[in-house]
């Protein structure tokens, strides 16, 4: 028997099986090779789409990363299965002679045990392969149910994420549109509600990056419906709010809060991409006085640059996520919901 090739099949079987477990069974978490196939197509399909995040071809980033990593998950396994086979010239017998089967053969054999559809045309040789066998076709099993498994709910999580984007985009295109689409001629008061909905929306979006992080590679092409950037337009509006709007006119302080830090906890979770270069321009402060007749405060050059200078870390590392998507600032105005199926006034109060 060779040890060697006994030795590499069984690291090969237990690196995939780590791998699978940790992706599909660890809440926060994902296995290595998992890790490095969602990046490498990520990158491969952003170079491939000229780093453009309106190119049609980055819808596809999450299907591929998925069907990448299932298929070397089974690669892996059928690779090194075959290999503990191979150590053994008489692992596998072929079923009409029982003569010793030969590597391809023995390929076969895995593969149709694998997919635990199982073919009586090669037999284990002894009983300590028919039980590793048995083990065989059971891994296979859990394979195959788990990885459906998994899908189902990165799927469902993927259109939540989507969905959650056109719920902000309903509010308005861009951040000054929204405080302007929140002003009812008194105070800003009638963004509570909404930003109620949203602070729970985006913190089981947070959540569900953090136990399926695949998602990070889920991208879509129109600005409306583009999560990354949605949320920096809603994160843009709440500094309005918080920072900018007279206290009395503010919505409640308590939503405002929580869905700030709902923010910040999606932050946390990219990090690792490190700040932008320079920050994102400032809001457009003289559109929302001019359009609501409301004097917005710490709006003086001296003023808001020593504020700004306090978000700049928050604000740059928002600007690198829109550039590792392929997107620049300016692309954050989307006008999903200005179409000819409205009013024609209701299409130019938002054009305004």
């Amino acid at each position: 028997m060779n040890i060697l090739l006994a030795i590499i099949g069984a690291t090969l079987v237990l690196l995939a099986i780590s791998d699978f477990a940790i992706t599909a069974f660890i809440p926060t978490g994902e296995g290595r090779i998992t890790a490095w196939t969602g990046k490498s197509t990520y990158s491969l399909m952003q170079r491939l789409s000229g780093h453009n995040g309106r190119s049609r071809l980055l819808n596809y980033i999450g299907l591929v990363a998925i069907f990448s990593i299932m298929i070397i998950w089974i690669l892996l396994l059928w690779t090194g299965f075959t290999l503990i086979y191979a150590a053994d010239t008489n692992s596998i017998l072929v079923g009409s002679d029982k003569s010793p089967a030969d590597i391809f053969e023995k390929i076969y054999h895995v593969g149709y045990t694998l997919s635990t559809l199982g073919m009586g045309d090669y037999v284990p040789g002894n009983d300590f392969w028919r039980i590793f066998t048995s083990f065989m076709s059971f891994v296979g099993l859990v394979n195959v149910t788990m990885s459906i498994t998994y899908l189902v709910p990165v799927l469902s999580n993927a259109i939540h994420k989507r969905s959650l984007a056109l719920q902000i985009s309903s509010l308005g295109a861009t951040a000054e549109e929204i405080v302007i689409n929140s002003y009812d001629g008194k105070d800003f008061s009638s963004a509570t509600s909404a930003l109620s909905d949203l602070s729970a929306e985006i913190f089981l979006y947070t959540q569900n990056h953090l136990a399926y992080p695949i998602l990070h590679y889920m991208h879509s092409n129109t600005p409306s419906e583009n999560i990354e950037l949605k949320l920096s337009a809603l994160d843009e509006v709440l500094t309005i709010f918080m920072f900018h709007v007279p206290e009395s006119k503010r919505p409640d302080a308590l939503q405002l809060q929580s869905v700030r830090r709902a923010i910040t906890s999606y932050l946390e979770t990219i990090t690792y991409l490190g700040p932008a270069a320079e920050a994102p321009p400032l809001p457009r402060f003289n559109v929302i006085e001019r359009e609501t007749g409301v004097q917005l405060v710490r709006t003086s050059p001296l003023e808001a640059n020593e504020l700004y200078r306090g978000l700049e870390k928050r604000r740059k590392l928002m600007l690198a996520n829109l550039h590792r998507s392929g997107w620049e600032w300016q692309d954050i105005g989307g006008e999903k919901y200005i179409t000819d199926l409205d009013v024609p006034y209701a299409n130019k109060q938002l054009q305004s």
